[in-house]
């Protein structure tokens, strides 16, 4: 059996909000890792609405979510697979135990943001749950029937004041985002590294060469290019006893499930953290308008709070506006 990974973000490009990292661990037969898992579970899960029939939607995020707050199909999507992941586990009923379930355990420095603090407890997450067991039921013997299974679904939540700290450090958001993206591949070399392990990325932007980013993420690792062109990067790296292929890939997140996956639970993390932001600011200020923390409605949305005068102990601005 080998091990697929897919691995994609969701909040690089904002101002406001997290940056959320997220990876899906999928265990499938060898004979199947080169082959799509959407043909593969085509009984359960589909990529496209109009074609879903009452099937799973697991795509893009950006193609399945096109309003501020409607996030029905990233949390039916999400919640579902960690359903079918662990049918003995118990459904999240709040933020927090998602929180947990996706493997944020290291969250204790939310407290410092009024607009999160020891709300996580009380954030409920409103899903019928009947829905969510009857398609990770459907999903579950789908995947038994064809030897596969979901093994794990991690995120890594970055709040706007680590951001921030990591931004002053290395100067560069895009060092940012691959050092949390290594953290998700050194997990995985570390838990599966042992088995045949694939690990899809999607590209970060229009880079083809990798090979210094991950030599210098990964000094201790032999190191092979497989391949490095517009489309893909591909790359095996190696210890003792360990070997993982890595591969970068334009447009992963339309062309892998695993990457559709896990671009699916950063969104829906990432919308669940704005929502409890706008929450905190319709209370304060109930005429501004909320946000989904991208450029130009960031900034209209800081400029509209500064009508309400508020206290700045309400607003600390190192926790809420991210140094680009």
């Amino acid at each position: 059996m080998a091990i697929l990974i897919g691995i994609d973000e969701a909040g690089y490009g904002p101002i406001l909000g997290p940056l959320v990292v997220s990876a899906s661990v999928f265990e499938v037969p060898d004979d199947l890792i080169s082959r799509s898992l959407w043909s593969i579970l085509n009984q359960s899960v589909c990529k496209k609405r109009l074609a879903a029939a009452g099937r799973l939607l697991i795509h893009d995020s950006k193609k399945l979510h096109h309003r501020r707050g409607d996030y029905r199909l990233l949390q039916r999507g999400v919640l579902t697979c960690l359903q079918s992941a662990d049918p003995a586990q118990k459904p999240p009923a709040t933020l927090a135990s998602l929180l947990d379930l996706l493997g944020c355990r290291d969250r204790d420095d939310l407290d410092a943001y009024p607009w999160y603090g020891s709300s996580l407890d009380n954030w409920t997450l409103k899903y019928n749950p009947d829905d969510i067991a009857t398609a990770a039921a459907a999903l579950s013997n789908d995947m038994k029937k064809n030897q596969i299974r979901l093994l794990e679904l991690w995120a890594i939540l970055l709040p706007v004041g680590k951001f921030n700290q990591m931004i002053e450090a290395v100067n560069n958001k895009a060092s940012v985002l691959f050092t949390l993206t290594c953290r998700h591949i050194q997990r995985a070399f570390q838990q599966f590294g042992r088995a045949p392990l694939q690990i899809l990325i999607d590209k970060h932007g229009a880079r083809s060469r990798y090979r210094p980013h991950l030599q210098r993420m990964f000094p201790n690792l032999q190191m092979k290019i497989l391949k490095e062109s517009d489309l893909t990067s591909s790359y095996q790296l190696s210890a003792p006893k360990r070997t993982m292929k890595i591969h970068f890939i334009a447009r992963g997140d339309d062309r892998q499930l695993p990457v559709s996956l896990a671009s699916m639970t950063s969104k829906y993390l990432r919308e669940l953290f704005m929502e409890m932001l706008n929450s905190y600011f319709s209370n304060l200020c109930p005429d501004l308008a909320p946000t989904a923390g991208y450029y130009k409605d960031g900034r209209r949305f800081l400029q509209d709070l500064k009508k309400y005068h508020l206290d700045p102990r309400q607003i600390p601005p190192r926790l809420l506006i991210r140094n680009r």
